[in-house]
């Protein structure tokens, strides 16, 4: 082997692994919603960011180092292989080309091995966020205006114990997550106390929830009622989730934080929240914070909640701890085969409490156009299968339209039928091939136009999902390229996709949904 190959071999690896091990890492952990603190640097990122006007959550910070990076390497490679041409005694016009040729394909492979690492789990031991996010991380859906009768005025018909809490907990509880986003304080505070009023008695919120708006939309609604309620919250700041590492005080802090938001002395579940990470999931400074808490009658019992590529092993270290009281887990009818067995392992051995969330599986039953009988049930349908586990305490779902109080809580105390699992069979078949999971990406790199295959199919979602067609049609407007191109594209793109979504028959058709006439 010549010494040339040696070299190209040699570079081939330091880029494979430069992505896989570093802009990897970045990529797996940006869906995750980390707090500014957890990144490096991030604090003094998010300084900057906000001395121009901008306030979100700390996974911006994740996302600029990927670029930093990015550009450190298209630096590297392009001064290094610019030399190696000047030596060859390429002329300077030609050299600068193939530098920059050889920077940008140098950047493609290293994306390329830390999408493989992130998306797909490459070397890591399970399947990544591609396989992981389809059908879970979809938001709930605006559901249709008209509904039957039957549904209205329906209320709790079944409560179950929470585990050793001791807790007896509505058997469909109230996620609010999207109050004080989709609808102003005092009508998500309405809604939520309507919930109550019908039965609810567990109420699930963070403070990065609508940007603290959803504690503060809740707090109204416990008003007088408080002690009647269990409510459960996140170590978490308005902008994500604390990292590993961070001090007793700021474990402390965010739920002190939460209780003034909330208008409280003491919250009766705190979650690690969106947990990914073993080292998080057992953070010893955490754990010190929350028996400071439990002391001092700031909170009750600890939780942690998982929907993430890691799932398992989050999932198993947690039981074998025996640190937890309650766990909240995404479950769902065909999701994570593992489950069932973890959620009864974890109640027979620690005698845990068990949440299932992301119980609709992705929400697109109101975009299905052959599922239009069956759509408005479609709700209840999921809810009966996970509530058909008599391991798990409570189903828990975004409550943000009135409507939602009559159409879920419909299910509760009611058994699995027959019809309701041919309407779950009808929907798995709906919705393959045409759900677009998020976080993926795999399509992009085969587009001749460098279209954003994902967006164009996400704000489509918007439309056809949600019902939200102006704001789809809206950021469909704004894209710099649209899919106008796809209608006459020998569309290179097919077979790209891993879940088999015909692209170029989507694309077009959301160009034509989505455009004015």
């Amino acid at each position: 082997m010549t010494s040339r190959s040696l070299r190209i071999g040699g570079w081939l690896l330091a880029i494979l692994g430069f992505g896989y091990f570093l802009i990897g890492d970045l990529l797996y952990r940006v869906p995750i919603g980390l707090e500014w603190s957890a990144w490096p640097a991030g604090k003094t990122i998010g300084a900057l960011l906000g001395a121009v006007g901008y306030q979100g959550h700390g996974a911006v910070a994740g996302v600029v180092w990927m670029v930093v990076l990015a550009l450190v390497l298209i630096a590297v490679v392009a001064r290094t292989r610019s030399r190696s041409l000047r030596d060859e005694g390429v002329s300077d016009g030609r050299r600068r080309a193939l530098a920059g040729l050889s920077a940008l394909g140098a950047t493609a492979l290293a994306g390329g091995a830390g999408a493989a690492r992130a998306l797909f789990g490459l070397g890591t031991g399970h399947e990544g966020w591609s396989s992981t996010s389809s059908g879970i991380q979809a938001e709930v859906p605006i559901t249709h205006p008209e509904y039957p009768e039957a549904w209205k005025n329906a209320r709790v018909e079944g409560y179950r114990r929470l585990g050793r809490t001791e807790f007896r907990i509505s058997d469909i509880v109230v996620g609010a997550g999207r109050i004080g986003r989709l609808v102003d304080d005092t009508q998500g505070t309405d809604i939520v106390r309507l919930a109550l009023e019908r039965g609810v008695n567990y109420i699930d919120t963070s403070p990065d929830y609508s940007a603290t708006g959803s504690e503060e939309a809740v707090a109204g609604a416990l008003r007088g009622v408080r002690d009647q309620v269990f409510l459960a919250t996140k170590f978490c700041t308005p902008w994500g989730h604390l990292g590993a590492g961070s001090s007793v005080a700021d474990y402390k802090g965010v739920i002190e934080d939460s209780l003034g938001r909330l208008k409280t002395d003491y919250v009766d579940l705190a979650h690690i929240h969106a947990c990914d990470d073993v080292d998080r999931l057992m953070d010893p400074n955490l754990h010190e914070a929350a028996d400071r808490l439990r002391e001092e009658g700031k909170l009750r019992f600890l939780g942690f909640s998982t929907h993430t590529p890691n799932l398992v092993e989050v999932v198993e270290t947690g039981i074998d701890s025996g640190r937890f009281d309650v766990m909240m887990v995404a479950y769902h009818h065909g999701v994570w085969p593992q489950l069932p067995a973890l959620i009864e392992r974890a109640r027979r051995e620690q005698d845990m409490g068990v949440v299932a969330m992301k119980t609709l599986k992705g929400a697109k039953h109101h975009g299905l156009a052959g599922f239009r009988e069956q759509a408005d049930s479609y709700s209840q349908a999921a809810l009966r299968w996970v509530l058909s586990n008599p391991e798990v305490s409570a189903a828990i779902i975004s409550f943000f339209r009135f409507q939602h109080v009559d159409e879920y809580l419909r299910a509760s105390g009611s058994q699995m039928s027959g019809e309701d699992l041919a309407i779950l069979e009808e929907y798995d078949r709906q919705i393959a091939g045409s759900h677009c999971a998020p976080h993926c990406g795999a399509c992009l790199s085969s587009c001749p136009e460098g279209l954003p295959i994902h967006d164009v199919l996400r704000h489509r979602m918007y439309f056809e999902d949600y019902g939200d067609e102006k704001e789809a049609m809206r950021l469909y407007a704004r894209l710099d390229r649209d899919a106008s191109a796809c209608a006459t594209c020998p569309a290179p793109c097919l077979g790209s996709c891993p879940v088999g979504i015909p692209i170029q028959e989507r694309m077009t058709g959301a160009h034509d949904l989505l455009t004015l006439a």
